[in-house]
């Protein structure tokens, strides 16, 4: 079914999210994380210059049509493909801003937006190109701010006085270095699970959140996905529930596989989660082959879940 059609890839990226003990702590870029709003409880980061070198990034990405990024081009002027080398997102459990690092001309960037149709606004003497669900400002020729507009005003007004909370500061030194991908959150759980479709697998898979703690995860793609991260839930009984649902998960993913493909098996196998009191723990090591195989399946449209399999709702 199409709804579940990237179920089981989108289980596997998962697994980046929960982990053991990291080599050397993520690095944040610095005139990125004294952006944040203050408010911030959500924090993700894409070092894209590091991430383009990848063979994923290569071979999947790089030459090929993909919406998600194609919009923002279009929406907000901000090619993640070539003009961007670091990205950090920032959310307060309702809302999110997307801070990004690289060359921007900014007068080219924000006349093409005005071209199409965006408008022009101010504030503090900084221009907002958009309207009020979404606008790009340039804060100068290396950063962009995107989302909200309420949300990149946050950004201008709090410029010097804001930054990345401390507690998350801390909870991101247990990401490792070497990760392209990563985040950390310490709320806004119960806000995702309030927005999401009820009755639906992704409402289902959403309440979830509401067993949620904190979580952090970081995923290294320089050679197939090594992924580590930790869920803590509020409970152990929560951590038990969403560790058995990640295990059956895996199992329902093992079985979408065809037969005529025994190969990619093996790439489940590569997926392990534990249970240590409250959180819940996985590692994810696959191959560049294995990996390659799994993503031009799934691209293909290929790989659904078995038709018919709804996620069970937490009790």
């Amino acid at each position: 079914m199409k709804r579940l059609r990237y179920g089981a890839l989108a289980l596997i990226l998962l697994a980046a999210g929960c982990s053991r003990a990291p080599r050397v702590s993520v690095i944040i870029d610095p005139s990125l994380a004294e952006l944040a709003p203050a408010d911030t409880v959500s924090l993700a980061g894409v070092r894209l210059e590091a991430l383009r070198a990848t063979p994923l990034w290569q071979k999947h990405v790089a030459a090929r049509p993909l919406a998600p990024l194609d919009e923002l081009a279009r929406d907000t002027g901000l090619d993640l493909r070539k003009d961007v080398s670091d990205v950090l997102v920032a959310s307060n459990g309702k809302d999110l801003v997307v801070l990004a690092l690289g060359r921007f001309a900014r007068a080219e960037l924000e006349a093409a937006l005005e071209r199409r149709g965006a408008r022009r606004m101010s504030h503090r003497g900084v221009a907002l190109i958009g309207n009020e669900e979404t606008a790009v400002a340039f804060l100068s020729s290396s950063i962009a701010v995107a989302g909200p507009a309420a949300m990149v005003r946050t950004v201008i007004d709090q410029r010097g006085r804001g930054g990345v909370p401390k507690a998350l500061l801390e909870e991101a030194k247990g990401i490792a270095a070497d990760s392209q991908i990563w985040g950390v959150s310490l709320g806004g759980f119960d806000q995702a699970a309030q927005a999401a479709p009820q009755g639906s697998n992704l409402g289902n898979l959403a309440k979830f959140a509401e067993l949620i703690e904190k979580t952090s995860f970081g995923a290294d793609l320089r050679s197939g996905l090594n992924a580590s991260g930790v869920v803590t839930c509020r409970s152990e009984q929560d951590a038990r529930t969403l560790s058995d649902t990640l295990r059956g998960l895996i199992g329902l993913a093992r079985l979408s596989m065809p037969d005529t493909e025994p190969d990619l098996l093996r790439a489940f196998d590569g997926i392990q989660v534990s249970l240590q009191q409250r959180s819940v723990r996985v590692n994810a090591q696959i191959s560049q082959e294995l990996l390659d195989k799994l993503v031009a399946r799934f691209s293909a449209g290929a790989g659904a879940l078995t038709p018919g399999f709804r996620l069970p709702r937490p009790q």
